[in-house]
């Protein structure tokens, strides 16, 4: 991916629009979601590719499956190979994990860090979580 400025205007637009729509298999996951964020701020998702590749008869594939199908033992793994992991305070933009909201099949929620925070989905619409607990994240490298 070419590096070219993020639209935060975008992001934030994208946020907002979001703010009150909650987890759904299949329609706004926390891929689709951080993804989307992604193709707001960049004009492309950062894994375009995956679309599609993580569900099989209308189910998600569970972590023995996902890790056939991607070829990464974890997430991390998975996400190292699209993007730079970073070891510093993550900065607006940045493609983040935590494990302090649910964490659905893969042991981490994703989510995109807002500033001093990051936002996740919820069942019922964005949750905002400090940056202190954030487990891991990723910027265009």
């Amino acid at each position: 991916m070419a590096m070219i400025p993020p639209n935060f205007e975008a992001l934030n637009l994208f946020i907002k629009a979001q703010r009150n729509l909650g987890f759904q298999w299949h329609t706004n996951d926390c891929f689709i979601f951080t993804n989307g964020a992604y193709r707001v701020m960049y004009g492309v998702g950062y894994a375009d590719d995956w679309v599609g590749k993580y569900t099989s008869n209308g189910l998600y594939l569970k972590r023995d499956e996902l890790r056939k199908v991607f070829k990464f033992r974890t997430i991390e793994e998975a996400l190292d190979a699209k993007l730079k992991r970073i070891n510093y305070v993550p900065p607006r933009g940045a493609l983040v994990t935590t494990k302090a909201t649910r964490r659905w099949v893969l042991g981490e929620a994703l989510g995109i860090c807002v500033g001093s925070s990051a936002v996740f989905l919820g069942s019922k619409g964005l949750i905002s979580l400090p940056v202190e607990q954030i487990s891991n994240s990723w910027v265009l490298a």
